[in-house]
């Protein structure tokens, strides 16, 4: 029981240890930040449930270190506070919050990373009852303080007032730090609040007005020691821009008279300044810019002076702002302009001019109004203005009317009601360009000075004419065959009382007339019609006739539409088995007979019967019956029919579902035919291209001496595909099967020419020997039948090639036909081409074409095409494209083995005629009648072809000739004189230098007495004469025995 005792009493001293240590317990946070230079209040509390303190506002707090307890404060020993702690701390204690708060002033570096922790009254709590030690603050020493934060609330718009709040984190809640902004604020308010991790936080709260578009503010928080802080933000706010106002909105202004009229444009944004003009720029205006009392509303206002004429009536007076920002506005009123009668105390407004047709009538609108108290008993005249004179037109007496006038007007309104509109009937083209005005006075004009008042520019002018106006027609909507539309036609004129009448021609329906005022002696007659459209209808035309028997037309192209409905597959092709026909029927109904649509399906090569039918009166259908043929590779693709209605379509579609075909489990033989049973070999599949033919191949063994005699094939299901009896076979399949086979051989292979869709079979072979029938195994085939022939196969080929560079390229496609196989045709010329066939399988055979071709000029891209046309005129192509490079070394390699042999021809010609030219040129030189040749020095080329003698030791021999021109020296002709002649010599030779050769030469003198002969005899090679071969030696001058050449 030892052991029980010694863990009892172990058990009771620690229990009674940790309520001890549950009695006390005091809060500090175990890390803090303080600001450098500013001051640090860490908070502190405490709290005990037994062993009370007897003084709990004494609070000593120490450094916590390994041994010892220096005193950071204690305000009984004071002096005992360690040196970096002393004079810096003070501690705010309360006996009832229990505090035990430590104030740190000027915090420096040495208070980074140092460990404080508080002790309430330490003469009377021992650690036995609590270890204040192990509650320690670890104090951090920041050098930035943490930037403010700016929260903006309410409406961003420029004259609105927002609310702006500053807040600052700081560990120093006794002297907190103090703000300051960049721009003023109005109702400025602090809230303190303590945050959980010690740290206080400052708010303040103000109200901004926003008096500008753009502002950036800005927040500085100053914390104790001097350090601050800053954040600035920016607020955009909206300028407001009112619409433009003008004053006075009354557009009536008297003629002559100045009035100020105010365009004022109201702005928040004092920076959106505008710049106001006036279309009436000639007239004076002044503008001024103020801020509304009490607000941030600003306006800007331009008067104009404004001084109306009579030419103003009806215009428009405009006031145009262009804001600063960018921004425009505009603001007009219509001017009505009462015109100025001098000094009469009334006056009147009408129109400037009106224009009538020649026959109706026509309402001039007048109103008129009395600046001061109306008189009673007035009477309404009208006068045409003339240069001398006054003609009346209308006065209430009917009397002294004008005779074009007379009996023609009245007035339509009452002078009660200030009316003064004047009707006349049955225009003339006399009236035309009369200009009248109204009178209303009790005095008669006549008891008025009129000088320098005409009326001419108050007078309203009547413009009379004799063609009609066209009307106008517009159609509320594109009518639709079948539905109902409403079309309008409209026409202005001048007369109420008997307006022009309107017609419509083109379609039936019913009508509504519509009469109503357009402006002052303008009304607007309006026939609207009714009607069902159709496909006929194709325009629509107004016709408009007045009383004086004018008429107009208009006509309306009406473009009605046809609607249609979308497309139905009524019959979809559901399951397929692959290469067995399938009938697939697409249908459309639309209202036009002329709208038929063309149906077409994303399968070609495929037959496709239409049909169109009428339903009904205006609808019609359109029918496609497709004989779908589909293949493996066709399953989970949508079969897709479109109806293409012009530029619109309509479709429909079905996902094919195609399965492989399945041949039959065994041929069951008739127990009523008496066959005997051999062995045959025929596929039991074979594909075929449909209206192509197919070879089937089909081959026996027979054992007996006895040859077939007979080959038939029949249709399983029933009927003769191929006898000799051509009678017993098949309407279907007569003339389009032989055996091509010899039967003798066991070849029993049969041809189907022109191939149906449904020509699946299956068909099986049978042979007769006399009146034996002899019955096959394996003898029966079933055609997969294709729609569309395979895609020819090309060989690789260069992607680039040179231009005229030679390439051979193979194409290649498989056929089932091997009596009547593909032709290959190329898009490009060939030098040769090799054309082969290959046995791929039984019946199957690949025909290639290989040729070979050279590239012709052209640099780009260039298509190589291959098309394979089958028997019956079906057809596939592939096509590959080159990059053809080189084409101008191509050009250049080609031309030159023509170039050269041209070009050596063209020279031996041009040799042949210069040497036939020398000749003839040399034979009618050659007179024996001329004086020899006079010797000379040898000279250059240049003093050959010179005029000038070259100048040398010796004198001019005497040279009886004139001198000649270059070209006389070359020339036929020759003058008859004496002197110096030599044999003529060959162009070459009369240039050369060399004179090797020796030549006798002889010098004579002749004249027609007497002849002096010099002979001397020099060694030279004699060069023969053009003429015989043999050249006249030159005679030797008497006075030199050196060559000379001769020119």
């Amino acid at each position: 029981m030892f052991w029980f005792s010694h863990f009892l009493l172990h058990f009771c001293f620690l229990g009674s240890l940790y309520s001890v240590t549950q009695a006390w317990h005091v809060n500090v946070p175990r890390n803090i930040k303080g600001l450098l230079g500013s001051c640090l209040v860490i908070p502190c509390n405490f709290d005990y449930y037994r062993y009370p303190p007897k003084r709990a506002n004494r609070v000593v707090w120490y450094q916590y270190v390994s041994r010892g307890y220096p005193l950071v404060y204690d305000n009984w020993y004071p002096n005992d506070v360690i040196p970096m702690y002393k004079g810096r701390t003070y501690v705010y204690t309360s006996s009832y919050q229990k505090t035990c708060t430590l104030r740190i002033k000027d915090v420096n570096w040495n208070d980074h990373r140092q460990k404080l922790y508080p002790w309430v009254d330490p003469e009377n709590v021992g650690r036995t009852t609590y270890a204040f030690y192990d509650t320690h603050v670890t104090i951090e020493v920041v050098e930035k303080p943490k930037a403010p934060e700016i929260t903006i609330t309410g409406e961003r718009k420029v004259g609105n007032s927002v609310t702006m709040q500053c807040s600052a984190d700081h560990t120093c809640s006794t002297d907190p730090p103090t703000f300051s902004f960049n721009i003023a604020l109005q109702d400025k308010r602090l809230t303190h609040s303590k945050l959980s991790d010690g740290t206080s936080k400052t708010i303040l709260t103000a109200t901004l007005v926003l008096e500008r578009d753009y502002q950036v503010v800005e927040c500085t928080v100053r914390h104790p020691g001097g350090r601050t802080a800053k954040r600035s933000e920016t607020i955009n706010a909206k300028c407001s821009i009112l619409p433009l106002v003008i004053n006075p909105m009354s557009s009536e202004y008297l003629e002559g008279l100045p009035s100020q009229v105010s365009c004022e444009a109201s702005y928040i944004c004092a920076n959106n300044l505008p710049t106001i003009r006036w279309n009436y720029a000639n007239m004076p205006a002044t503008s001024n810019t103020n801020k509304y009392s009490g607000g941030t509303m600003w306006k800007t206002v331009s008067t104009l002076t404004f001084t109306s004429s009579a030419k103003d009536h009806g215009n428009v007076l405009t006031c145009f702002a262009q804001f600063a920002g960018g921004q425009t506005q505009e603001k007009s009123i219509t001017i009505q302009v009462k015109r100025n009668m001098l000094n009469l105390d009334w006056s009147f407004t009408t129109s400037r001019s009106i224009t009538g047709m020649k026959g109706s009538c026509v309402i001039i609108p007048c109103k008129f109004s009395y600046s001061k108290l109306k008189p009673g008993g007035l009477q309404v005249m009208w006068y045409l203005y003339q240069s001398n004179g006054r003609a009346e037109v209308y006065n209430h007496k009917q009397t002294n009317i004008l005779s074009r006038y007379n009996g023609k007007t009245s007035l339509t309104g009452s002078v009660t009601e200030n009316n003064c509109s004047l009707k006349i009937d049955m225009l003339e083209m006399s009236h035309n360009r009369d200009q009248l005005y109204p009178w209303i006075d009790i005095n008669p004009i006549t008891s008025y000075h009129s000088q320098g008042h005409s009326f001419l520019d108050k007078s309203t002018q009547i413009m009379v004419s004799d063609h009609a106006q066209e009307p106008q027609i517009t159609i509320t909507e594109i009518p639709r065959v079948g539905d109902e539309s409403r079309i309008v036609c409209k026409v202005q004129h001048t007369c109420s009382s008997a307006p022009p009448t309107l017609s419509l021609n083109g379609i039936p329906g019913t009508d509504r007339i519509i009469d109503s005022p357009v402006s002052d002696g303008i009304w607007e007659r309006t026939i609207e019609r009714t009607w069902n459209a159709k496909e006929d209808h194709k325009k629509v035309e107004c016709t408009v006739r007045y009383p004086g028997g004018q008429s107009a037309k208009s006509e309306l192209l009406l473009h009605v539409k046809c609607p249609y409905e979308k497309i139905k597959m009524v019959k979809p092709p559901g399951e397929v088995t692959e290469g067995v026909a399938k009938s697939v029927i697409c249908s459309v109904t639309y209202k036009c007979k002329s709208n038929t649509p063309i149906i077409e399906w994303n399968f070609s090569d495929m037959q496709n019967l239409v049909k169109q039918q009428q339903i009904s009166s205006n609808s019609y259908t359109t029918v496609s019956n497709l004989t779908f043929i589909g293949s493996l590779g066709d399953n989970g693709k949508p079969l897709i029919c479109t109806a293409q209605f012009g530029t619109e379509e309509t479709s429909d579609s079905s996902v094919l579902q195609i399965k492989k075909y399945e041949e039959p489990v065994g041929e069951e033989l008739n127990e009523k035919d008496t066959f005997r049973v051999l062995a045959a070999d025929v596929p039991s599949r074979f594909s075929a291209l449909t209206r192509s033919c197919v070879v089937i191949p089909c081959s026996f063994q027979d054992d007996e001496d006895q040859p077939m005699t007979r080959g038939i094939w029949y249709k399983k299901t029933g009927g003769m595909v191929y006898h000799n009896a051509r009678s017993i076979v098949l309407d279907h399949f007569k003339d389009r099967t032989r055996i091509l086979g010899n039967l003798n051989e066991g070849d029993c292979s049969l041809e189907v020419d022109d191939i149906k869709p449904f020509d699946n079979g299956p068909f099986c072979f049978y042979g007769e020997k006399g009146e034996k029938k002899y019955r096959f195994n394996n003898s029966c085939v079933f055609i997969v039948m294709k729609a569309s022939p395979d895609k020819p196969v090309m060989s690789s080929v260069p992607a680039e090639v040179n231009a005229g560079s030679a390439v051979t390229v193979s194409c290649s496609v498989s056929y089932s036909c091997s009596s009547h196989p593909p032709a290959f045709s190329w898009s490009v010329p060939f030098i040769n081409n090799e054309v082969s066939d290959t046995l791929l399988s039984r019946g199957v055979w690949k025909r290639t074409s290989t040729i070979t071709f050279v590239v012709a000029g052209g640099d780009g891209l260039k298509n190589l095409s291959c098309i394979a046309t089958f028997w019956r005129e079906k057809k596939q192509a592939s096509t590959v494209t080159l990059i053809v490079q080189g084409t101008l070394k191509h050009q250049m390699e080609k031309s030159v083995p023509v170039v050269i042999p041209v070009s050596l021809l063209v020279l031996v010609l041009l040799a042949v005629v210069l040497g036939i030219f020398f000749y003839r040129k040399r034979k009618h030189t050659d007179d024996p009648q001329k004086p020899p040749p006079r010797p000379e020095k040898r000279r250059s080329l240049w003093d050959r072809l010179s005029r000038r003698y070259p100048s040398g030791d010796r004198e001019k021999p005497p040279r009886p000739e004139k001198r000649r021109s270059i070209w006389s020296q070359f020339s036929r002709t020759e003058e008859d004189r004496v002197g110096w002649q030599n044999a003529r010599k060959s162009f070459w030779n009369r240039f050369s230098r060399r004179q090797n050769n020796s030549a006798d030469l002889s010098v004579s003198y002749l004249n027609k007495t007497e002849v002096a002969i010099c002979d001397k005899h020099v060694t030279k090679q004699r060069y023969p004469s053009p003429k015989n071969n043999q050249r006249r030696p030159a005679p030797a001058t008497p006075e030199d025995s050196n060559v000379y050449g001769n020119i």
